[in-house]
């Protein structure tokens, strides 16, 4: 058994044959050259290699009999969004298989990439690529749209599949910054309150499947110190009240000040979102009508750090003006999101 990496493909084969064909995918894919990691690996330990490396982001790729690749991984198979992308391809290079986590994890792509690369046919099974047909799983990968309910996902495919059309429609409160193109000409804007419907909002999803796109930043002024967890729980109870889902948050921002801390920085890791800071001279060059308090102007230079921050990073509008509570302020912007699916 030999074993190598590129980015965060993760090669195993079990012959010479399997060996040469790894070192040659290697060669093509994209990258610094050669392999990052490369190596023989001792008889048995096939089920560690697959449990260090089942994560999701990353792709398995098994040269080898298909059989192989089932038993080693299914141990680890717990969750579509969160599983691997695992695919087989067969020594010869003939034919490259996605066989698991297809849409979420990218597997169907990394196939066909491969495939292209070597070659060699791309099996495909999935329902929608076979014929055609609009895929939500990968209209949300490909948009960093976070899926409501996977189970109602499955059940919006199968509508499609089986009436030939479906309709989406976009949160009429965040109309004004959610563009959607859909190429399809059965995916069409419009809602039925039922399977055959989706909804983009960022707002915590009701029954309907929804698609939850990172379009909501928060601005966060605070005093030295303050905890992250506190800070956490501000943001959990603003968010709440709006009825705005936590994942659709795609940015916090505050003040140059603020960049190192803690609290904000604990509170950005929570919601996995990116932190940034902007100084005074970019905050009041900002125009608005902003919530200015003189305290904050004395303290830091700045009549104003959440809101304005929130149109220093690009909000099309305030979503909601500062909000204050033991020495934390916090407002809510909405930022543009363009979504495609071709």
């Amino acid at each position: 058994m030999d074993q190598a990496a590129r980015n965060n493909y993760k090669f195993i084969c079990f012959t010479e044959e399997g060996k040469n064909l790894m070192n040659r995918i290697i060669s093509l894919l994209p990258g610094d050259g050669g392999a990052t990691e490369q190596g023989e690996l001792p008889s048995g330990s096939l089920s560690e290699w697959t449990g260090e490396n089942f994560k999701t982001g990353n792709v398995l790729v098994f040269i080898g009999a298909l059989g192989i690749a089932v038993r080693a991984i299914s141990p680890f198979v717990s969750d579509k969004t969160r599983d691997a992308a695992v695919i087989v391809i067969d020594e010869k290079g003939e034919f490259v298989i996605p066989v698991l986590s297809g849409h979420l994890g990218g597997a169907v792509d990394a196939t066909k990439k491969i495939a292209d690369l070597i070659g060699a046919k791309p099996v495909i099974t999935t329902a929608t690529d076979v014929r055609g047909e609009f895929a939500v799983d990968v209209f949300a990968k490909d948009n960093s749209l976070s899926i409501s309910d996977m189970k109602k996902a499955k059940a919006f495919s199968a509508y499609l599949l089986k009436n030939g059309r479906a309709y989406y429609r976009v949160d009429p409160d965040f109309a004004d910054v959610i563009e959607v193109t859909v190429n399809r000409e059965n995916v069409t804007e419009g809602f039925r309150d039922d399977e055959g419907s989706f909804t983009i909002s960022p707002k915590v999803p009701r029954n309907i499947l929804t698609l939850i796109p990172k379009c909501i930043v928060i601005g966060i002024g605070c005093r030295k110190g303050k905890a992250g967890a506190e800070l956490i729980e501000f943001a959990k109870e603003v968010m709440a009240e709006l009825s705005l889902d936590m994942r659709s948050v795609a940015a916090v921002t505050s003040i140059d000040l603020k960049k190192d801390e803690e609290g904000i920085i604990e509170l950005s890791g929570e919601l996995g979102a990116d932190f940034y800071t902007y100084s005074n001279e970019v905050l009041m060059q900002q125009e608005g009508e902003f919530t200015a308090s003189d305290f904050v102007r004395d303290a830091v230079g700045v009549d104003n750090v959440c809101e304005r921050s929130l149109m220093a990073y690009g909000c099309q509008r305030i979503v909601m003006k500062k909000r204050a509570k033991n020495g934390m302020t916090l407002a809510i912007g909405a930022i543009r999101r363009e979504l495609y699916y071709e």
